[in-house]
């Protein structure tokens, strides 16, 4: 069925491709508009050209077009992707070595506070142009922003990751067939546990086990797995054996704080790059978003070689066209998603609290499958933290008050003192008062 899809934040190049190639291989979708939108125009430009090129060779009959104007982009659409990072890497870069002054390594997470604030006025332009669309968040945070959406905003939005896949990482460290491996992972977006997993109907833990046991030192003292490879790691075996489940996909990442205290420790546990988001893992990270921002630029300019050649496009390993396909065929599909925990999908959590999990999506909307049993110590040592460290970024919100500000820099135990948050708060205001926070 033709839709209108609308793109916000098109200058994910790579991102912006992927959904361009996966409407063009969706029949479902075929002949549908898309519009791409951002306001760095020199990059909307080249990422236009680019998707219409893919759009022609993949023979969709999909029709692009493209803005810088929110408004122009949400005039009619049916469904609208959000994938914006506010200020851009640059932006979350100022902030991140704005809280290192102050003693907090790696940051603080504060440029998320500008995001939701974003997601929120993204929310009310949809609710005056296009009530009726759906809203699919691929931005992060998809935790924090998707819950502050279900409480403030009418509009109907799942949230969308694919770290969930992390399981099949494992499965392939392993040694298991694809195929035969079955895995139930719940939790929070970027918090998820591998509650259940199979191989050729049985329990596959066992399995993980012998590994550790006999394999495991072997495979870490290889090293030689590149930035964004923290699946297998010592520090995601580390929270299995401490948690009692596996983390999946960005869990390991974040993990518990005794694993990121500096760079040391983060190469003890992630390798001698120290992970994604250590200074060496990050910025490598940034070296490859350019480098792949300038492939597609190169790309869209040849004329002579097919785009489709030069970007290998196919599928993507995104849900985000699938549940698209789902809704608006009415084509029911079982799909991972962030939505508000409705009937208490996960009971220890209240309604309005977007979780993570199976679910079925079709036209309805979205109905959780059977609700898992999560380990007590999981929902005690990191469920449970983990929600109350989302609320307080959610308080800030919703009070938009230096207070609530203050406490949030307090609850992290790396904060010094409460000269030194103060002193981080009122930098940080000062520099967002000329983005239209309000808090105060």
């Amino acid at each position: 069925m033709s839709k209108k899809i609308a793109l916000i934040g098109a200058g994910s190049a790579q991102f912006a491709s992927n959904i361009v190639t996966d409407m063009s291989l969706c029949a479902g979708l075929q002949g549908s508009r898309i519009v791409l939108m951002d306001i760095n125009e020199k990059r909307l430009d080249f990422i236009t050209l680019a998707a219409k090129r893919l759009a022609e060779e993949l023979k969709s009959g999909l029709v692009i077009t493209k803005t810088t104007r929110l408004e122009e982009a949400l005039e009619d659409a049916d469904f609208v992707i959000n994938s914006v990072q506010v200020g851009g890497y640059g932006w979350v870069e100022e902030q991140r070595a704005m809280a290192e002054k102050y003693g907090l390594y790696r940051g603080a997470n504060l440029h998320e506070f500008g995001q939701m604030d974003y997601f929120l006025k993204l929310m009310k332009k949809m609710e005056e142009i296009c009530p009726e669309a759906w809203h699919i968040q691929a931005a992060n945070p998809v935790f924090e922003g998707g819950t502050y959406l279900a409480r403030n905003s009418s509009i109907k939005t799942i949230g969308l990751c694919h770290g969930f896949s992390g399981y099949l990482q494992v499965a392939d460290v392993l040694g298991l067939e694809r195929e035969k491996v079955k895995a139930n992972c719940y939790g929070f977006n970027h918090w998820l546990w591998m509650n259940e997993f199979t191989y050729d109907g049985k329990d596959a833990y066992p399995i993980l086990d012998e590994w550790i046991e006999t394999k495991a030192k072997a495979y870490w003292d290889l090293d030689n797995r590149p930035y964004h490879y923290n699946q297998m790691s010592r520090g995601a075996i580390h929270q299995y054996q401490i948690f009692g489940k596996m983390p999946i996909g960005d869990t390991p990442r974040h993990g518990g704080w005794w694993y990121h205290t500096d760079l040391a420790e983060n190469q003890k546990w992630y390798g001698k790059i120290g992970g994604f988001d250590s200074e060496i893992g990050w910025k490598l990270h940034l070296e490859n978003c350019a480098n792949i921002l300038s492939q597609i630029e190169k790309a869209a300019a040849d004329l002579e070689t097919p785009i489709t050649k030069a970007l290998d496009a196919k599928q993507s390993p995104e849900q985000i066209i699938p549940v698209i396909h789902a809704i608006a065929n009415n084509e029911p599909g079982i799909f991972q998603v962030n939505a508000p925990n409705q009937k208490q999908f996960l009971p220890q959590f209240p309604e309005n609290l977007v979780v993570e999990g199976q679910a079925r999506v079709d036209a309805s909307g979205v109905t959780f499958l059977e609700a898992p049993t999560l380990p007590q110590n999981i929902l005690t040592n990191a469920m449970m933290p983990r929600w109350l460290y989302a609320e307080r970024k959610l308080e800030v919100m919703r009070s938009r008050s230096r207070n609530a500000l203050l406490l949030y820099l307090l609850g992290d135990h790396r904060m010094k003192n409460l000269e030194t948050a103060e002193a981080l708060a009122d930098e940080w205001l000062a520099k967002e008062k000329t983005k239209g926070l309000g808090i105060c």
